[in-house]
């Protein structure tokens, strides 16, 4: 299960020689986002702090001659509550070897409480510190080879785009890196406040949210073959009314187990997951058909529209027609 985290007061945003920019500047902006609706919402004391950090204070170069000004050395950070390590552009070694202060500064900031958050080929300087030993990490699919050859000790996930090992979360891509920031806003501030920051940036909402940060810990640990078979169960029988009955007999368990066991390793009931499975179909539908919102409903499982907009706005913070209406609107045509 994730851990509990407390709201931001300082964020530092880690500038390397060789980084792609936009791996900072989102998260960046994204936190932005963040900190602007809390201070209008007045949420008591959410005010936090951004700051670029480096190892040293002197204007950088980025690719393509992009000037960059760091607001502190990281020697000058004593405390900071989440850090945002950055993609490295091809062969990260030398970087990674060059930057030795600042791997151990990661490591020191780490074990004072700090939350990490390592995109793409960053991840090499997580693993440099040996924070991830141990763990389960991934990286660009580019480098799992060799990330396999020099950091054995780390658990890679070559499968996963997203993961987490207690406060160290880990994104394959530039992309992946904005899915997880979404993911840290809502186990900060609540998922309303995600969801507002992910339609701001992405109104096609991609669902990071529950699409799977994979964490491997005794609590979210999802080798229950049982459950397993349940949501595939599920997935195959998705139009049809949830008979719990007949789910549990299907997988050999109990109601009450299912229902317990269930909850467990998803953090979803049985009836919630199919909620879920059916809205996200419905935002398929809504992206790529000219299908009208009674159809599909239908077409999902849901017994009319209303149905279909009740849930819909539980889960997603707006209406099906809000949503197609945004998803079409980066659409070109023809």
């Amino acid at each position: 299960m994730p851990e509990v985290l407390q709201p931001l007061r300082h964020v530092s945003l880690l500038a390397l020689p060789k980084m792609l920019s936009s791996s900072i500047a989102i998260p960046m902006e994204m936190l932005e986002a963040a900190r602007a609706r809390l201070l209008l919402q007045r949420a008591g004391d959410s005010d936090f702090t951004i700051e670029l950090v480096a190892r040293q204070r002197e204007p950088m170069t980025m690719l393509g001659g992009f000037p960059l000004q760091p607001h502190k050395a990281c020697s000058e950070v004593e405390h900071t509550d989440l850090i945002v390590v950055p993609a490295l552009w091809r062969n990260p070694r030398p970087v990674v070897k060059h930057e030795d202060s600042v791997v151990r500064w990661l490591r020191q900031r780490y074990l004072q409480g700090a939350s990490i958050v390592a995109v793409g080929t960053g991840v090499c300087m997580v693993a440099a510190a040996g924070l991830l030993d141990g763990q389960v990490a991934t990286t660009h699919w580019h480098y799992l080879d060799a990330f396999a050859r020099d950091y054995p000790r780390v658990k890679l996930q070559r499968e996963r785009l997203l993961t987490q090992a207690g406060r160290i979360y880990c994104a394959a891509s530039v992309n992946s890196g904005a899915d997880m920031m979404v993911h840290l806003l809502a186990m900060l501030y609540g998922k309303p406040l995600a969801l507002a920051i992910e339609q701001q940036f992405s109104p096609e909402v991609r669902n990071p949210l529950d699409k799977g940060v994979f964490h491997d810990d005794q609590y979210s640990r999802h080798a229950d073959e049982a459950i397993a078979h349940a949501q595939s169960w599920l997935r195959q029988n998705m139009l049809k009314p949830l008979q719990l009955e007949l789910l549990a007999a299907q997988v050999g368990l109990s109601e009450r187990q299912l229902e317990r066991r269930f909850k467990q390793v998803t953090e979803l009931t049985p009836g919630q997951y199919l909620q879920r499975l059916r809205c996200d179909q419905a935002c398929e539908l809504l992206q790529h058909s000219n299908l009208s919102v009674a159809d599909i409903a239908s077409a999902t499982g849901f017994s009319d529209s209303s149905h279909l907009g009740r849930v819909f706005r539980r889960w997603l913070q707006q209406t099906p027609g809000q949503y197609r209406q945004k998803v079409r609107l980066k659409l070109f045509s023809g």
